[in-house]
């Protein structure tokens, strides 16, 4: 039998896939448009991405599910499909899965706000990622990966509904953004105050992803590694994104990205991957230049 993904992670580093959206878009996602109807109007081209990612070494790919609770799909009135949307993805990814990889069910934001900021009760996020859980789990799903969040309470109710739904392991990615007076979400709450609530809630895994690229995850690397004890993972957007041509572009080159990932490793973290603009071909050379670290338990290494 595979081993359970929180057993692989004490043996070793493990390395996560890049970006979904940003092959997608590649493939002709128009901006704006949900990826989650291709999960059954172009599946083969949902399928292909996923196989890229695998064949680049990760041992963790994420299903296209990002947006797939029933309120962020209702903005393009797909609510009613919220466990075709999650369903198909899982099952096709668990369909071209190598033996000894693993399938992670991919939870993002509603992109909305709780009450009294926003319209909607934490009862209706609760409800809202639950459907999306239970189609993931039904899908054959090994673990979810909750990620891009910006608002801990919600944060919690994904975390929530995942240990309740599936009872699977869950792996938890705040989204922070950087100012003086150091890392803050959207909420205003700091990676130690969310890593804290995260551990009570249940997670097995821990970190952040998105916003910044490797210079500034660098340092909150360091910060999240020192703050907890759970295995914590990490996954740097390919530098800051900027508009050319009506679509967005990354200058941080392959070469660049690597070099700071090898840093970020350095830190002791245990998962590590890409998030906006990265590519399988990030991926293989990650996996290529990690090389020892993704056969040995993730180490610190002495500050220089």
């Amino acid at each position: 039998m595979k081993a359970d993904i929180r057993d692989l992670i004490r043996s070793r580093l493990v390395l996560y896939d890049g970006g979904m959206g940003t092959m997608l878009f590649a493939a002709g996602l128009e901006d704006g448009e949900s990826p989650e109807p291709w999960n059954w109007e172009k599946p083969q081209v949902v399928e292909g991405v996923y196989r890229a990612y695998y064949e680049a070494g990760s041992d963790v790919v994420q299903t296209n599910t990002f947006g797939g609770t029933p309120i962020k799909l209702s903005e393009r009135d797909l609510q009613e499909r919220t466990y075709d949307a999650n369903y198909l993805a899982a099952r096709a990814l668990r369909a071209v899965c190598p033996p000894g990889r693993y399938v992670a069910g991919d939870v993002g934001p509603t992109g909305k706000f709780l009450k009294p900021m926003g319209e909607y009760s934490l009862e209706e996020f609760d409800a809202a990622f639950e459907a999306q859980v239970q189609g993931l789990k039904d899908g054959g799903v090994d673990f979810i990966s909750i990620e891009t969040m910006y608002s801990l309470q919600e944060a919690l109710s994904a975390l929530r509904a995942a240990k309740k739904v599936a009872g699977l392991p869950v792996v938890v990615g705040m989204t922070f953004d950087k100012n003086p007076r150091g890392f803050f979400t959207l909420m205003g709450e700091t990676p130690e105050r969310c890593l804290e609530a995260l551990e009570e809630g249940g997670a097995d895994v821990v970190g952040s992803n998105c916003t910044h690229g490797t210079p500034v995850f660098i340092e909150l690397a360091r910060l999240l590694r020192d703050t907890t004890d759970l295995p914590v993972i990490v996954q740097p957007n390919r530098g800051r994104p900027f508009l050319e041509g009506g679509q967005m572009g990354y200058r941080q080159t392959i070469d660049e990205f690597v070099k700071d990932m090898e840093t970020i490793a350095s830190t002791g973290v245990n998962l590590v991957g890409g998030c906006c603009g990265t590519t399988p071909e990030f991926i293989a050379k990650m996996r290529q230049s990690l090389g020892a670290r993704l056969r040995e338990p993730a180490a610190r290494e002495p500050a220089p």
